[in-house]
């Protein structure tokens, strides 16, 4: 009866360390979305596009009205941390590879509107959407 009741405390114990680190791992990570969305979320004014690619990326064509915030500069962490952190930010990259590693490093440095799109830029030319040269 005692090994029952431990494995039965144990077993509650680990589903309930699941659920939380499942909880916390949605809260914690950037919302992905489609390309149609990531379009939709443009045209709202209050938020905020961000093209995480090189500078000489950039130059190749970029979505229109983006900024860029180099996520491979060295002083990627720093610049971050001169955003409003109240706002909404939508991020791309290429492919989709370095905004997800950007969006994790906004929402710990306490972002909480993080929206990435899925595939990147080459998700948005696939899909014929247009980029400024």
């Amino acid at each position: 009866m005692k090994n029952y009741l431990k494995s039965a405390i144990l077993s509650l114990f680990l589903l309930t360390l699941a659920f939380y680190a499942q909880a916390q791992t949605s809260q914690d990570s950037a919302k992905v979305v489609s390309v149609d969305k990531f379009e939709k979320l443009m045209n709202k004014k209050k938020n905020t596009l961000l093209d995480i690619r090189t500078p000489e990326e950039m130059k190749e064509g970029y979505i229109s009205g983006a900024e860029n915030l180099d996520f491979l500069a060295e002083d990627f962490s720093e610049k971050i941390e001169t955003l409003d952190k109240s706002k909404t930010y939508l991020l791309y990259c290429r492919s989709g590879k370095r905004t997800a590693k950007a969006g994790a490093a906004m929402k710990a440095a306490g972002f909480k509107h993080v929206i990435m799109l899925d595939g990147g830029i080459t998700a948005w030319k696939n899909e014929g959407k247009p980029i400024k040269d």
